[in-house]
């Protein structure tokens, strides 16, 4: 195995190091990837089986010239650890053509190992179709983080993922489909990134205990995502396309960036706290239906406390005040609406049109106007 004598020199010196307990040095050592953290068994007698009783294990390819001895080095690893010490933490990170029966090897080591936490994170040569359902299963793992770097997304499973003791739970790149978290009882934050809805007319996300959700570049234009999580509080949501989407009605945190105005089911909100919302595609000049989906989804957000909105959003509906003038100030409880001028930095300072500044603070005439400079 290659070795690295300065680059071990670096964090382990002379006795200073090494006097300290395993713990402590086990913590870190966590930090870095296991080639480097198994070469450390050349120091001295002190660390020649360290290695073998990290609790955490950090396994990255870009070290290694193939994958197949990336995989010989993994196998190395995990046959050699000390089983009678608990692994809390496995990551691997690979590229290349690695096989499903390396990537299922990771895993099934780390459910029959109940390890809490496993990331994985995979740029593949070729596009994987989907991953084995195996990778989908398990009754003990509570941090799960999958993410798979192609141009083409990879389908993950048409059965409800088996994760009972999840909290936190990441997928990016990936298509969807059918009820697929309705067994994570206990997720509590979810996070879908790069993904698509695809084959179903309605995405249910079926979670009893969600409290916090966050959806990142989704596409799926004839799809409704309704969401069944009657503790979901925050919600984001990022440049995602979809027919419309029907969130909790107990919501409290609201963030959406996007190219057009989202749609919701109507009177859904009524416990909002903060709100942001931004668009970012306005075409000048700008269109009065454009004006008119803005209101509509403002009256939406009509419970709202602490109200971000970019400049944007101020000048596409005071382009139009005889629309404003038909719609009273949907706004009762605002306690400070906020202008973003950060994507428009010539424009700082301009004033708010009668008509804007009338349909947003009309009914909360004591909120603060502040100006967020670029």
């Amino acid at each position: 195995m290659e070795f690295d004598r300065n680059k071990v020199g670096r964090v382990v010196k002379e006795d200073r190091l090494s006097s300290l307990p395993d713990e402590l040095i086990h913590n870190i050592l966590s930090s870095f990837d296991m080639k480097f953290v198994v070469q450390t068994c050349l120091l001295s007698s002190r660390w020649k089986l360290l290695w073998t009783s990290m609790p955490c294990l950090n396994f990255t390819s870009w070290q290694f010239t193939s994958l197949p001895k990336f995989a010989k080095f993994v196998n190395h690893v995990l046959s050699h650890h000390n089983h009678q010490v608990e692994v809390s933490s496995v990551k691997l990170h690979f590229s290349g053509a690695a096989s499903q029966v390396f990537v299922r090897k990771i895993a099934k080591y780390a459910f029959s190992h109940n390890v809490q936490q496993l990331t994985i994170t995979s740029c593949p040569k070729y596009r994987l179709k989907s991953y084995h359902a195996s990778l989908f299963s398990s009754h003990s793992l509570k941090h799960f983080t999958l993410t798979c770097h192609h141009m083409q997304l990879c389908t993950t499973t048409k059965a409800p993922l088996d994760f009972p003791a999840l909290t936190p739970l990441r997928l990016s790149r990936f298509v969807l489909c059918n009820d697929l978290f309705s067994k994570c009882v206990n997720l509590k934050n979810l996070t879908l990134e790069d993904f698509s809805v695809k084959d179903v007319e309605v995405f249910d996300i079926i979670t009893p205990r969600l409290s916090s959700l966050r959806l990142a570049h989704g596409s799926s234009c004839s799809a409704v995502i309704n969401l069944i999580a009657p503790q979901l509080e925050k919600l984001t949501v990022i440049c995602c396309s979809f027919k419309y989407l029907n969130a909790p009605p107990g919501l409290s945190s609201f963030d959406y960036w996007g190219d057009f105005p989202l749609k919701f089911c109507k009177d859904r909100f009524y416990s909002l706290n903060k709100v942001s919302v931004c668009f970012n595609c306005f075409g000048l000049p700008y269109k009065e239906k454009d004006a008119i989906k803005t209101i509509n989804l403002l009256q939406e957000l009509h419970s709202a406390k602490y109200l971000t909105l970019n400049v944007d959003i101020v000048k596409c509906i005071s382009s139009f005040p005889d629309l404003l003038l038909h719609h009273a100030s949907p706004f009762s409880n605002l306690i400070s609406l906020t202008i973003d001028y950060r994507l428009n930095r010539d424009e700082y300072g301009e004033e708010i049109s009668t008509e804007a500044r009338n349909f947003l603070l009309e009914n909360s005439p004591s909120a603060a106007l502040i100006m967020k400079s670029p």
